[in-house]
């Protein structure tokens, strides 16, 4: 339905001005912005208003219309209507019909009476306000008629009773075929989803040991008749597809209809990934395998790791007096942190780690005059066994002095709190250019942190006094151990970390160049 209220051209002899603003409502209303929902459009449209068409004045004078009004004699008067002439040309409302007209022109009275104008200007009386509709099914009117009872205005007003068939659903049936439909797209759209089968969804890794590698696979076979593309990707609310210790290869892929495909699952625990297992030192991963325009596979990832010394936190390993896999475990729980006994006699027993000693001791034992220390990568069979080594109070064998070069360097970036704390990375930062400040700034931090940084310089300082033989050179020492003896704790990056790791490497080199013992 649409209703349009308009008044249009004012002057009686302006037919020509009301039939153009007709064409431009009907012709130029949309709805919804839609260019193609317009009034044509409408299976049913009521046209009301003030149309302004008036009594034809060519043939009778007003006041011949005015007397012939007052004597209810309206059939000469409607022959004269200008909107019933623009209707039988054509040129106007042309789709449109119009009940019988019985009643008294609506228009022009004096407001309050129901007396025809009697102003300066004394209007003829004319049936301006109309109702017409058009429509695309059934409509009867049951009555049309003016209200002379109402009296604000100089117009009387207007009403049909309009009779409308329309279209009533039969919301069982309609239901019913709802669901018969819903179930045969149904049907058809699971005959197109992608169909596969995994060998297994679960995967236990038993014994992962720092910095070694353990893969297992898991075979996805296509049992549709078409290719279906896979990919892994996030839980609710995860940005990435797994833990960072764990790799998958490959992440996505497409398989063909009767083909397998193998993807290989590696548990590889580095010091990134240390820092996002628990002191339960369980793996524990839920891995989501989505088929494109198919359904969901959950792949569980478990195990734990194998007790290490990598990883822990400077302030435990100094109150462990045995290997971290030697320890005994049947005491009382409340001596034992991460499963290790802490030693009952002292809060501190050592004044170092003693797998930081183990890894030093045994370098400058081997070491002192080798060139590009700390510059060559070591295997990672031998870090591996030096790792074995250092918890398990075992012998340290290995095939290049620069494998135990990288494990101290790799020890040193396992702690989860720096060597030097965090709370006092902004102050080393700030004096990193002069000696005494950073001394003092250095006696602020606690014992056993405040040892292994200075037991780690002293061993720097003694590779330095060797320099004619082994090439060091302190800059590029400082460079290497500011990185991983002070460290922000929220990343940084682009110019601001270029910065501050300037600014760590100075802070290492005042303590290489000077000699310090509190």
């Amino acid at each position: 339905w649409y209703q349009r209220r308009v008044r249009e051209a004012v002057v009686s002899t302006q037919s020509t001005g009301r039939n153009q603003d007709y064409r431009d409502i009907f012709t130029k209303m949309r709805f919804d912005n839609d260019e193609t929902n317009t009034l044509k459009n409408c299976d049913i449209v009521v046209w009301i208003g003030d149309l302004n068409y008036r009594v034809s004045e060519e043939e009778m004078t007003g006041e011949e219309i005015r007397n012939l009004a007052e004597k209810w004699e309206i059939g000469p008067l409607l022959r004269h209507d200008q909107l019933r002439e623009q209707r039988n040309k054509h040129l106007v409302f042309e789709e449109f019909v119009e009940d019988t007209i019985n009643f008294m022109p609506t228009y022009k009275y004096n407001p309050g009476t129901d007396k025809f104008d009697t102003s300066e200007k004394c209007r003829a009386p004319a049936w301006c306000d109309r109702i017409l509709w058009k429509s695309n099914t059934v409509l009867k009117c049951e009555d049309y008629r003016s209200h002379p009872i109402h009296k604000l205005s100089d117009h009387k007003p207007v009403s049909a009773v309009l009779l409308v068939q329309t279209r009533v659903v039969d919301i069982p049936k309609k239901q019913v075929i709802l669901d018969e439909i819903l179930k045969n797209l149904d049907r058809i759209a699971n005959d197109s989803l992608p169909q596969a089968a995994l060998n297994r969804t679960e995967l236990m890794f038993d014994g992962v040991k720092y910095l070694e590698a353990q893969e297992q696979p898991i075979t996805l076979q296509n049992t549709g008749t078409d290719l279906f593309e896979f990919e892994f990707i996030p839980k609710l609310e995860d940005r990435s597809i797994c833990a960072p210790w764990l790799h998958i290869e490959p992440q996505k892929g497409i398989v063909d209809p009767g083909n397998v495909m193998i993807i290989n699952f590696t548990v590889y625990i580095d010091n990134k990934g240390l820092k996002t297992i628990g002191e339960d030192r369980k793996l524990d991963e839920i891995l989501v395998l989505h088929l494109v325009n198919g359904k969901d596979y959950f792949i569980s990832v478990s195990g734990y790791l194998v007790q290490t010394s990598f990883g822990k936190k400077i302030t435990d390993l100094v109150r462990m007096t045995d290997p971290v896999r030697k320890q005994n475990l049947l005491v009382d729980i409340d001596q034992a942190v991460d499963g290790i006994v802490l030693d009952k006699e002292s809060p501190v027993a050592l004044n170092i780690p003693k797998e930081l000693w183990r890894i030093v001791d045994y370098l400058y034992q081997n070491a002192l005059f080798e060139e590009e220390l700390f510059a060559v990568r070591g295997s990672p069979i031998d870090i591996g066994a030096v790792r074995d080594a250092v918890d398990t109070d075992g012998p340290i064998r290995v095939s290049s002095i620069h494998s135990v070069a990288e494990s101290l360097i790799l020890f040193l970036d396992s702690f989860p709190e720096p060597v030097i704390p965090y709370e006092h990375y902004p102050m080393c930062l700030e004096h990193c250019t002069h000696f005494a400040n950073s001394k003092r700034t250095l006696r602020s931090i606690n014992f056993s942190h405040r040892n292994v940084f200075k037991y780690v310089c002293a061993f720097l300082r003694e590779i330095l006094t060797h320099a004619e033989r082994n090439r060091a050179n302190p800059k590029f020492l400082s460079q290497v151990f500011g990185d991983v003896l002070l460290k922000p704790q929220l990343p940084e990056a682009g110019n601001v970390a270029k910065s501050t790791s300037k600014k760590r490497s100075l802070f290492v080199y005042q303590f290489l160049t000077n000699d310090y013992d509190e």
